[in-house]
């Protein structure tokens, strides 16, 4: 590849350009600002959501959905569960202790 003495104006100009771009605002996993230039008319980059089409439905497509973890039944076995466990391990306590 050569360098081309005519095009170091264009190059200097358009890096110039993206140094200047807003940056993408998002922390990454190492909990350092992102460093990707934002997608044009967005506040993120590509990779954290400023691209076509990213992001769930808007409006009631988008469900909330529960998981049932914390319903009163759940709560309820859990605690009925425990207590069996507790139960079993007593008793297999007494039965080692006769032994």
């Amino acid at each position: 590849m050569t360098v081309d003495p005519m095009r170091q104006d264009d190059i200097q100009r358009r890096l110039a350009n993206m140094a200047k771009a807003p940056r993408c605002g998002a922390k990454t996993r190492t909990g350092h600002p992102c460093r990707q230039a934002a997608v044009r008319g967005r506040t993120r980059c590509r990779m954290h959501g400023g691209a076509k089409g990213s992001g769930g439905p808007r409006g009631d497509r988008n469900g909330n959905f529960q998981h049932g973890l914390w319903t009163r039944e759940s709560i309820e076995m859990r605690k009925i569960t425990r207590a069996k466990i507790r139960e079993i391990k007593s008793y297999l306590q007494a039965i080692s202790r006769k032994t």
